[in-house]
Formats: structure tokens, C-alpha cells, sequence
């Protein structure tokens, strides 16, 4: 897998312990916020600045790295994320936070670039596929352990406090490592609106898997604690939803092998969105009884958490075999994180409209726009599908150059109207595929 295991392995103790402050932070925002009396909408703001700062990450941190090194920067990261959350101890002013949260998505998500470029570079092609299985498996292990601290019910200075220490803890296996510091790889840009040409539901459904996914993270906790959960409940609802997504993964990747993306894409979203229904007809019941929203959560794990990958394993679907995806990668991850940042100020926006029953309604309409859409699209052909590979949403762009579908037979770079004229072959195969329409009875020559 690499030259020297026991570094490269060590940088996985660094991506857990990133990804278990980051899951802490997330999950607690919402219920700190709620807790001192401020307004969904604000908090939906005060969430999304948080991915502000990942797109911020995007375009400017690589020039970082560039500058200083892999090492220095990671540590210059490090310093500033635990600056910023120690800096929410010192003051109440929401502006303030707001500024301090921008910062936070920053760093974390470059931080999350740096260690992924030395996973990219120093992993051979024929071990890719396990360093992203590990990197799937380290994700939701440490997103789980950082929602269940939140079970130890602490306070608003403990929880920056814990973060910041996790953040601390992961500079430490890089500020160690003898591996040499791996090249940035190149960027290439790719025009949202040429790839929509290309893979529209690739496209829509990883916007939609960060409106849905990330909707749930933030303000799930807010919208729990309204209706009378403590804090260790909440924490026990987002886990659930985690180790269903966990365990959701393998079952919808064999079955989207073999009924397409298109089709598990539909069933995921009508899946979540009968999920969020049923919440709402258990409000609607009265039935308020723990166990009855643990059901919902266990439905948005098998439906949620899988879109993302899923819209990955499309758009791979729709580009020739010798072509490279990782930059249609980077774009649906891109896209993603848009839907990500519109999520909680959406969110906000409609519990503070249709209080009671707009935080599960929200699901409801966005999961069935995604399966109306899903349902408009062309199958592609089984012979012509690429392999299902589970891609974790909540990482860094550099994560798109572990994916083993580009490790053999792909023999040159991705260009657009290549992949477009392939897109539009591919719809040509399936409407030639598809049964003819029936003829009117009445005027059977028509």
C-alpha cells in the first residue's frame, strides 16, 4: 500500500480524530444555539458560514500549501481551527461566531485535503480500493464516536474545548511523519452546466444529497430538542441514522449494480422521503414516543447517506471507460457542498415558517423533487455501467484521486464534448431499448 505502513497508516489516527471533531461540532451547533435562544434561521446561517468556508477552502488553500509545504501548513491549519474554537468561548456575539465558523470550515476542510493528497500519491493503483474502504470505514466510526459524546451532555465550553483538542490530537501523526510531501494534483476546472449536459442526475443528485444530508446534520438536533428530546436522545437518533447509513451502503451498491443507478437513486429518495413522511404523520398521530422518530432516523440512514455515491457511480456510468473522472468528481463533490451550504439556511427558513412539521416537510419535498427527476432520466445500459464505488461525501477533493475506477484502462484525460457525445449515445441506446409507446385504439395508423 505504501512504502513506509506504519506512517501511512498513521495518518488514518489523524483522520479520525478530525472527523470525530468535526461530527462533535456539527451535531452540537444547533443544539448550543437553541439552547441560548436564537431563531432557526439564524442558526441555519450561522451553520451554512461553516461551509462557507469549505468553498473558501477550495479555491484558496492549495496556493497555501503550495507555499509552505504539506507539514507546515497542516500544522498552520490545525492552529487556527483550535484558535477559532476556543474564540467562540470569549464572546456571545453571534457576528463573531459567524466569522469564527467561516474560519472552522476553512481549515478543516484543508486540512482534510492535506492528508488525502498523501493518501492519493502514496498508495499504489491496486491498493486504492482498500485505502478508500479504510477511509469510508475511519469516517463513519469517528463521525459516530464524535455524535456520541454528545451523550455526556457537555457544556457549550467543553464541546470548543473537545474540538479543538481533536484537532490537535490529528496535527500530531503529520508533524511526525518521514513521508515525503506529496505533489497537489493538478486542477482542471469543469463547467456545471456542460456537466448537467453530460450526467444530470449525477449533478442534481449529489446537489440534493448535500441539501438532504447536511439539512439532517445541522438542524436535526434543533428540531429534536423542540420537541422535548434531552441531549442523550438526540444523540442516540443521529447515531442510528449513522450506522444504518453505514450498514445501507454494500446492499445499495449491489443492487444498483444490478438495477442501475437511476433506479436505486429513485428508490433511496422515495425511501427518505417516506421516511420524513411518516414523521410527520406520527406528530400528526400524537404519537411522541422516542422509539417512533428512531424509525425515522433507521429509514434516513438507508435513504440519505447513500445519494452521494450513488450520483458518483451515474456519472461514471455516463463517461467513456478509458476516460478519467476524477475532475467530474471534484465537480459533483463541489456540487455537494453548494447543496450543503443553501441546507441550513433553507432549513431554517421553513421551521421558522411551518414550525412544528417544516423540519421533516423539508425532506419530504426534496427527496420527492430528486425521485421525480430520477424517474424522467434514461437507464444506461448494464454492459456499459461502471463499478459502484461508496465515495464518503463529508471529505476533500482530493479524495476523488483514490477512486479505483480510474486505475485501469483509463487512458487519457476528461474532455467535455468527448463525454457529451458519449452521454447522448448512451440515450440514444436506451430509447432504442425502450418498449414502443401504445397506439391509440381509435386510429391505429397514428
Amino acid at each position: 500500500m505504501t512504502t513506509q505502513p506504519d506512517k501511512f497508516n498513521a495518518l488514518f489516527f489523524s483522520v479520525f480524530f478530525l472527523f470525530a471533531g468535526f461530527g462533535l461540532f456539527l451535531n452540537s451547533a444547533g443544539v448550543e444555539l437553541s439552547q441560548m435562544g436564537v431563531n432557526n434561521t439564524a442558526i441555519g446561517v450561522l451553520n451554512a458560514a461553516f461551509f462557507v468556508g469549505a468553498a473558501l477552502s477550495a479555491v484558496a488553500a492549495h496556493r497555501v500549501v503550495s507555499g509552505v509545504g504539506h507539514i507546515r501548513s497542516f500544522s498552520v491549519f490545525g492552529a487556527v481551527f483550535a484558535i477559532a474554537a476556543l474564540g467562540h468561548l470569549m464572546t456571545d456575539n453571534l457576528w463573531v461566531w459567524g466569522v469564527l465558523r467561516v474560519v472552522l470550515g476553512f481549515c478543516y476542510y484543508s486540512l482534510l485535503m492535506i492528508v488525502e493528497s498523501w493518501f492519493a500519491e502514496r498508495s499504489t493503483a491496486a491498493a486504492r480500493a482498500k485505502v478508500l474502504a479504510l477511509y469510508n470505514v475511519v469516517y463513519y466510526i469517528s463521525f459516530t464516536a464524535g455524535i456520541a459524546l454528545l451523550s455526556f451532555k457537555l457544556s457549550s465550553n467543553e464541546i470548543f474545548t473537545v474540538s479543538a483538542m481533536m484537532v490537535m490530537a490529528a496535527m500530531l501523526p503529520v508533524a511526525l511523519t518521514r513521508l515525503h510531501a506529496p505533489e497537489l494534483p493538478p486542477r482542471q476546472r469543469i463547467s456545471l452546466p456542460r456537466l448537467f449536459a453530460i450526467a444530470p442526475l449525477a449533478l442534481v443528485g449529489s446537489f440534493t444529497a448535500g441539501l438532504l444530508m447536511n439539512g439532517f446534520f445541522t438542524m436535526a438536533s434543533v428540531f429534536l430538542l423542540k420537541q422535548g428530546f434531552d441531549v442523550r436522545q438526540i444523540s442516540f437518533y443521529l447515531m442510528t441514522a449513522m450506522v444504518m447509513g453505514f450498514a445501507a451502503q454494500l446492499p445499495v451498491a449491489k443492487l444498483s449494480d444490478r438495477y442501475g443507478r437511476r433506479a436505486a437513486i429513485l428508490a433511496c429518495s422515495l425511501v427518505s422521503a417516506a421516511g420524513a413522511a411518516a414523521g410527520i404523520g406520527l406528530m400528526l398521530a400524537g404519537i411522541t414516543a422516542v422509539w417512533a422518530q428512531y424509525t425515522v432516523a433507521f429509514m434516513f440512514g438507508i435513504g440519505l447517506f447513500t445519494l452521494y455515491a450513488l450520483s458518483v457511480a451515474r456519472a461514471n456510468d455516463q463517461l467513456p471507460n478509458e476516460m478519467s473522472t476524477v475532475e467530474v468528481s471534484r465537480s459533483l463533490l463541489f456540487s455537494y457542498g453548494m447543496g450543503s451550504m443553501l441546507a441550513p439556511i433553507l432549513l431554517g427558513l421553513v421551521m421558522d415558517q411551518a414550525e412544528r412539521y417544516g423540519f421533516y416537510a423539508y425532506f419530504v419535498v426534496f427527496a420527492a423533487l430528486l425521485a421525480v427527476f430520477a424517474k424522467r432520466q434514461q437507464a444506461v445500459p448494464e454492459d456499459k455501467r461502471s463499478m459502484h464505488v461508496n465515495m464518503p461525501a463529508a471529505a476533500g477533493p482530493v479524495i476523488a484521486d483514490l477512486d479505483p475506477r480510474n486505475d485501469s484502462g483509463v487512458l487519457k484525460p476528461f474532455d467535455e464534448a468527448e463525454a457529451q457525445a458519449y452521454a447522448e449515445e448512451l440515450a440514444r441506446e436506451a430509447q432504442a431499448d425502450a418498449p414502443p409507446p401504445e397506439q391509440d385504439m381509435r386510429n391505429p395508423a397514428g
